[in-house]
């Protein structure tokens, strides 16, 4: 569990902060070392992803008809140089080349054929096993089109080729290509996720991009297989073991370089097998040995990838939605390199400037900013430092800062670095020529007491907004008191923002008591790096806490009445500032604004969702707080 909870916190460090969801499995001599599943699954209920859950991997399922064709050559029953339409007569084409398309062509990418049949490529739903209709818009599209080139001439990625070669398997078998796929290969490997869209097990559901239908296929054999990641290892392992799948000497032919090309400096269309997009892939970052095997996948809402490295019998599998927005490849590979080096004592980075043990020990840890909160995260020869909210919502700040033997270097060449000054320690890093101190690491202080603690979770709203005032716009729309982690007795003042701003976003500032009734910010550092600092102070007005911070006079929420239909006509129930009110019901309809008034709309969040100072269209919120903003609450 601690290697699967390290290897997610990777995953989780690269990820877009509203990705819908991504999973993995690393597969190491048949068994599972790690595998994880982050996000949800797309519905409006956001129901957590699980490893049970299955992502479309697309174009990996070419393996899986690479496979199935591979079985039926075993059998006697296709030659992979026979012309395709010697098995189906019906195929034909305006070209009369088409009569040369092998089978092998069709699985090296070197058929010729246009590429991809978009119609049907995605839909809501598919029709029925045997597909045959879909294969009725295969043959009359072929029927109205060219080949771009002889077959046999070049190599370049083509889709047509696997939705011949799956019709192919089904014409010849005289089964579906679908349940050949799962009684002759995914079920006697144990791997009951793993079907096509036509044959989904509905004990596994499918994960969708949010805000999107869930994504099924027609062509089965190029790109139509679902499945979780752990039973993509199982079917990867077929490549590393012998089994009674497919046979030693397909694996080999599968694994042959097979792509062809006419330009002399081309390395990429020659790397490609049977239905593999690389059979001998090197990658710069990683000694991972010879004959490793790679296949991807993308649709309109996953990539995924699959890797197979037999130099240390290990099999990756990795798919995310888009809007995860990291590279699969890059991602997994450095997840499998910590594991390697956890699991084994194995350095498989080409660099050999691991980071020093000493060094992490001595700097991992929470550095602030004064509205920000920082965390490092050391694995192997990189750093990464994110900014992670008490909230929750964590981004990447820097991602995987190089080691170069005493610092980190990012893609253009800055430094970033530790150092200790006072006693205290510090993050730097250079721009253009300058070094500039930019974080300071937090230390512990004395526990919190139990006024302090009873503050922490209590959200409060800022009651003297004025007319003209624009910070409160972007910044500083609520604030809500927590405790940092992992540091004794340090608050944060986590103020909310409008979702969407560009510079500012979630501001969350440390202090620490002075007394029970104010606090204080405690970073020491030059530039930049202490320049906001909040000073905190609570009082009482009228039996209700308030709290002075950030120049603002916040209000206690649990205390603020509940709204029903009051307008800038109606009393306020307090003359000298903002009348605000909690929303219980949807308000469909905004209140009049009178000239030279304000009427601000915030989200349960506490995030600005409607200002009248601003244009902007009112989206009727169901729950959330209003604000009445008069042009006598202006106080300075």
């Amino acid at each position: 569990m601690e290697l699967q909870e390290r290897l997610s916190e990777i995953l989780r460090l690269n990820l877009d902060k509203k990705f819908t969801a991504v999973s993995y499995a690393i597969m190491v001599d048949g068994k599972i070392w790690a595998s994880g599943a982050l996000g949800t699954d797309g519905s409006e209920e956001k129901r957590p992803t699980t490893t049970e859950h299955t992502f479309n991997i697309c174009s990996i399922s070419k393996i899986f008809c690479t496979v199935a064709i591979m079985k039926l050559v075993e059998e006697g029953r296709v030659d992979l140089d026979t012309p395709i339409c010697h098995y189906l007569p019906r195929f034909k084409m305006l070209d009369e080349r088409y009569k040369d398309i092998t089978v092998r062509h069709c699985l090296n990418h070197s058929s010729g054929l246009p590429g991809t049949q978009w119609k049907h490529f995605s839909a809501t739903h598919v029709g029925s096993l045997e597909n045959e209709e879909y294969y009725q818009e295969v043959y009359s599209h072929m029927a109205k089109s060219h080949l771009k080139a002889d077959p046999g001439r070049y190599s370049v990625y083509c889709n047509d080729g696997f939705t011949l070669a799956e019709m192919i398997v089904s014409k010849i078998s005289g089964v579906p290509f679908a349940q050949f796929c799962k009684e002759f290969i995914t079920e006697p490997i144990g791997a009951h996720s793993t079907r096509t869209s036509t044959t989904v097990n509905p004990n596994y559901p499918l994960v969708h991009e949010k805000e999107k239908a869930a994504e099924y296929f027609y062509l089965q054999g190029s790109g139509g297989f679902t499945t979780n990641m752990i039973d993509l290892c199982k079917f990867g392992n077929l490549f590393l073991t012998e089994n009674d799948i497919i046979t030693e000497e397909s694996k080999a032919e599968m694994a042959r370089c097979q792509g062809v090309t006419f330009i002399h400096e081309d390395t990429s269309s020659v790397s490609f097998g049977l239905g593999w997009d690389n059979v001998k892939l090197k990658d710069p970052e990683f000694d991972l040995g010879d004959h490793v095997l790679l296949k991807g996948g993308n649709s309109f809402q996953f990539t995924s990838a699959l890797y197979i490295i037999p130099k240390y019998n290990a099999v990756l599998a990795i798919s995310e939605t888009h809007d995860c927005h990291i590279d699969v490849g890059q991602v997994i590979l450095n997840m499998f390199a910590a594991a390697m080096l956890e699991e084994k004592g194995i350095n498989i980075y080409k660099r050999d400037k691991l980071i020093p043990k000493k060094l992490i020990e001595q700097y991992q840890g929470t550095y602030l900013l004064p509205g920000m909160i920082l965390n490092t995260h050391f694995f192997g020869t990189t750093l990464t430092i994110t900014n992670d909210t008490v909230t929750g919502e964590h981004n990447a700040l820097y991602k995987d800062l190089k080691f170069n033997g005493t610092e980190f270097e990012d893609k253009n060449g800055e430094k970033y670095f530790f150092r200790e000054y006072e006693n205290n320690k510090y993050l730097l890093y250079t721009n253009r020529g300058e070094t500039i101190p930019a974080a300071m690491r937090c230390q512990s202080y004395p526990e919190l007491n139990d006024i302090w603690k009873a503050r922490i979770g209590k959200r409060y709203i800022p009651i003297d907004y004025t007319t003209q005032d624009m910070v409160g716009h972007e910044i500083m729309n609520g604030l809500t008191i927590a405790h940092l982690p992992n540091a004794e007795g340090v608050i944060v003042f986590s103020f909310s923002a409008m979702d969407g701003t560009d510079i500012y976003g979630r501001f969350e500032g440390c202090c620490i008591p002075r007394d029970d009734h104010t606090a204080s910010g405690f970073l020491q550092t030059p530039s930049n790096g202490s320049r906001d600092l909040i000073d905190p102070y609570f009082v009482i007005k009228d039996g209700i806490e308030h709290c002075y911070v950030a120049s603002y006079l916040f209000r206690d929420l649990d205390t603020i009445p509940e709204y029903t239909d009051q307008t800038f006509e109606s009393k306020p129930y307090n003359p000298n500032y903002n009348s605000v009110y909690k929303l219980k019901k949807e308000l469909k309809s905004l209140p009049d604004v009178p000239e030279n008034h304000r009427l601000i709309i915030l989200d349960q969040g506490l995030s600005m969702i409607y200002d009248s100072q601003v244009k902007g269209d009112y989206k009727p919120v169901k729950e959330g707080y209003i604000s009445f903003i008069f042009p006598h609450n202006i106080q300075i």
